[in-house]
């Protein structure tokens, strides 16, 4: 019975919305002449109800009885507005539009914010760097929109991955699995409107990105290296931050929740002055929060103000200064209490309630685009991050005091404060010519990257304290476990190692030169070439002066697009990677636990699929098979140097094949839908480890699925209620390093295990007003998000809801 209930919730709004009386809106949308125009949203001003406009410029839109008043948005034109009334006696209209060209109409750098409502975003920047539909980007793009975000209450990225065909998470970190690879910490990091950030890369993959300025995520499947240089084979991650709308909205929320939880968000945005070529966007939230983690409470803020001027109509710029502060704990996971994954609560901790982290972000993002004439633009970004962190904290050792009964911990203490500066500059032409009945948009540019640590950092590492006078070793009874207030003086301070002298060394720039060409051969078929080269080289004094170990590549990139109907695309592509290795891998390989020098890694992508848009374009669809290998991965393992440094192996050779489905939108105009399955085939070919060859991919599940949906009641009698129903599945996972065996101490390989959660919401909206609350997790399942191994596991959160009151004016 109580699965037949579930499957009830999950498939009862799919039955109901077949029974309201509706009408129906058929019309075209032009531009100044006769001709129809394509790819305009006709959107109803909740964003329940929407449309796109075909090649003809025809457009239809099904939807309740009632009155409704319609807009039309695109790139491209000027808004329009009608207002309609939908009744018994004439529930059938024809509304046109004729629209005129904006003076904003190229935007290839994302500086006007984004006016559509739904969980479907109409255009992308990441799979070419310009404004280009998803289905016609040949190559896989997962979007997440801060509608969707803001439905399931995700606050932090982490909370965003859910709803992404083949992305897990690694651990709690902002570490995550994409297509079977680790995509955070040294093997990747998170761009921010298209340039490298400091997220992810360094200390900061500690801290999961907050959403509360964010208007989408993006995940570009596979290899981006033509575009943005070294990055981890399985994904790029993209944050688009919200940017100023020509219209004014405001609007703001309370929320209270699980663990003393309290939070609170604003977003306001619209023109300064009557002209409209002054426009701002004010983001701002607070977070206090116990977590489900003892002695792990955080609290965290955010404030970000922008501005875009519209000094031209040739002329776009946008600034944005964000400021992010989280105090809390660094969560290191749980540890594994004697082989059993459940002998522990997920509560678990090894923080002491001395303990802190503390940490700053500070970026400041701005861009132009200009117009010189219809035909070509030129762009430029500028992207100065800061990353600050104090930090002090009792973790694992990575070691057993009594394996292997493994019941009592060894511990190190760390306290440090390090800030990291990562510094990005873009700038690129866009030319649309043709030669004869070819039409070709070609993109060519040069990104600049600079990342530096500040040589002011510092760091003390003990392992052992006095204990009357004599040393004695950090430990934690896993049995009988201790929280009090820790006396570091009493502690013996370590050398400072040379891991850490080498973060302090941590200076590398980047540049890339690339060109890429959009190709429409035919109406039917687009070609995708592309070319980058990169230029890696670091500075650093090794005791003799100053050197520099460069890294350089070649990464083409290739793709087609063809239109198989109006609404659906068949694509294929090519991409290459590669990741350049730190240049102590090179340099001094035998700090790192290896006689001969490192490799630098390298891969490649080859991807197939089908593209479509349907139910009035309001559904994007998307499957695809892929298939990845990689040379050369890095691979940190839990044993350590004499003077702390983790000891890494590397694999010559692994692949990943898959496939992965996704749907994201409308299946009807009140009733939304985001869901993915994702196939994922990874194996160890030529392993470091003997033991490893023929292993699937640490964290790197065979299986995983997600599913959300919301119906909306139309119903006079329920009009602005809402129910939500969702999930997810993983399968097991391999842990990244062995654990040991509590009977004879022989080392294998763990397995997190596989997880089902289930996930409710309810809606309500009246006037200005709505209210929602979410329930994560309903069934209080204890499963594990990831992992590195038995010292470190990352559980996911008991049953928890959170509840939002909001307001918009």
């Amino acid at each position: 019975m109580p699965r037949f209930f579930l499957f009830f919730l999950l498939c009862w709004p799919f039955w109901a919305v077949g029974q309201l009386p509706s009408g129906h809106i058929d019309g075209h949308v032009t531009g100044s002449g006769i001709h129809g125009v394509e790819g305009v949203s006709v959107v109803e001003t909740t964003g329940r109800f929407s449309a796109l406009s075909g090649a003809d410029g025809h457009f239809s839109l099904t939807l309740p009885l009632g009155e409704y008043t319609l807009i039309t948005r695109s790139l491209s034109y000027q808004e329009q507005r009608r207002s309609v009334v939908l009744s018994a006696e004439t529930p059938n209209l024809t509304v046109d539009f004729t629209l005129q060209p904006t003076a904003t109409a190229l935007q290839e750098v994302e500086v006007l914010g984004r006016q559509e409502t739904t969980y479907k975003s109409d255009y992308s920047f990441v799979g070419t760097k310009t404004a280009t539909r998803p289905i016609d980007v040949p190559q896989s793009i997962s979007t997440v929109t801060k509608e969707l975000m803001a439905d399931r209450q995700a606050l932090r990225l982490t909370d965003v991955v859910k709803n992404v065909a083949g992305v897990t998470q690694y651990s709690h970190y902002d570490d995550l699995t994409i297509r079977g690879f680790r995509n955070g910490y040294e093997s990747g990091f998170r761009l921010l409107n298209g340039l490298r950030s400091g997220f992810s890369y360094g200390n900061s993959f500690t801290q999961a990105p907050l959403t509360v300025n964010l208007e989408r995520v993006e995940i570009l499947k596979g290899p981006g290296a033509a575009l943005y240089g070294d990055i981890n084979p399985g994904g790029t991650v993209n944050m688009v931050t919200k940017k100023p709308l020509d219209v004014a909205r405001q609007a703001v929320t309370f929320s209270t929740g699980s663990f003393n939880t309290m939070r609170a968000t604003a977003d306001l945005t619209g023109p300064v002055n009557e002209q409209k070529n002054v426009l701002y966007r004010f983001n701002a939230g607070f977070e206090k929060s116990n977590t489900f983690r003892s002695v792990n409470d955080t609290r965290s803020l955010m404030v970000a103000p922008t501005v875009t001027f519209l000094p031209t109509d040739k002329t776009t710029l946008n600034a944005e200064l964000v400021y992010t502060h989280i105090d809390g704990y660094l969560d290191r996971g749980i540890t594994i209490r004697g082989g059993d994954l459940y002998a522990l609560p997920r509560s678990f901790t090894l923080s002491q309630p001395s303990d802190y982290f503390r940490t700053s972000t500070y970026y400041l993002n701005a861009s132009l685009n200009h117009r010189f004439t219809d035909r070509l633009s030129f762009n430029a970004s500028y992207l100065d991050f800061t990353y600050h962190e104090d930090l002090s904290e009792h973790r694992t050792l990575n070691s057993y005091a009594d394996a292997p009964a493994n019941t009592v911990m060894n511990l190190r203490y760390f306290d440090r404060r390090a800030e990291e500066y990562t510094k990005n500059l873009a700038a690129y032409f866009v030319l649309n010519a043709a030669t004869g009945p070819v039409k070709h948009k070609v993109v060519t540019g040069v990104d600049y990257i600079r990342f530096t640590t500040d040589p002011q950092s510092t760091m003390f590492e003990a392992r052992r304290k006095l204990v009357n006078g004599v040393e004695t070793p950090l430990t934690f009874d896993l049995k009988k476990p201790l929280y009090e207030i820790q006396d570091p003086t009493k502690y013996v301070r370590r050398p400072l190692p040379q891991f850490f002298v080498d973060y302090l060394n941590s200076i590398y720039h980047t540049t890339g030169l690339y060109v890429q060409d959009q190709i429409a051969v035919t109406p039917r078929l687009d070609v995708l070439l592309g070319a980058r080269y990169e230029l890696f080289h670091d500075e650093r004094d090794y005791g003799n002066g100053e050197e520099t170990i460069p890294q350089r590549r070649l990464l083409p990139r290739a793709g087609l697009t063809y239109a198989l109907l109006g609404n659906l695309n068949y694509f294929a592509s090519y991409s290459a990677g590669f990741r350049p290795l730190k240049p102590e891998f090179l340099r001094f390989p035998e700090r790192y636990g290896r006689s001969t020098p490192f490799d630098t890694e390298t891969s490649y992508q080859l991807e197939t699929g089908l593209k479509g848009e349907f139910f009035n374009n309001g559904l994007l669809a998307t499957v695809a098979a892929y298939q990845i290998v990689k040379r050369n991965q890095l691979v940190p393992t839990n044993a350590l140097m004499p003077d702390g440094t983790t000891v890494y192996r590397q694999n010559d050779l692994v692949r990943s094949r898959g496939a992965e489905l996704e749907l994201t939108g409308n299946l009807l105009p009140n009733l939304n839908l985001n869901a993915t399955y994702a196939l994922n085939h990874s194996e160890v070919l030529d392993a470091a480890l003997a033991v490893e060859e023929g292993q699937p991919l640490a964290n790197a599940p065979r299986h995983s699925a997600g599913l959300w949906t919301k119906y909306t009641f139309v119903t006079p009698a329920l009009r602005g209620l809402g129910v939500a129903v969702g999930g997810n599945a993983v399968g097991r996972r391999r842990t990244e390093n062995q654990v040991q065996n509590t009977t004879t101490g022989e080392l294998y390989w763990g397995y997190w295990p596989g997880y089902t959660t289930l996930d409710a919401a309810l809606f309500y909206t009246t006037g200005k007003f709505n209210f929602h609350v979410n329930v994560s997790n309903l069934l209080d399942t204890y499963y594990f998000v990831g992992g590195y191994d038995f010292f470190r596991a990352s559980p996911g959160a008991p049953r928890n809801f959170m509840a939002t009151l909001g307001y918009t004016f």
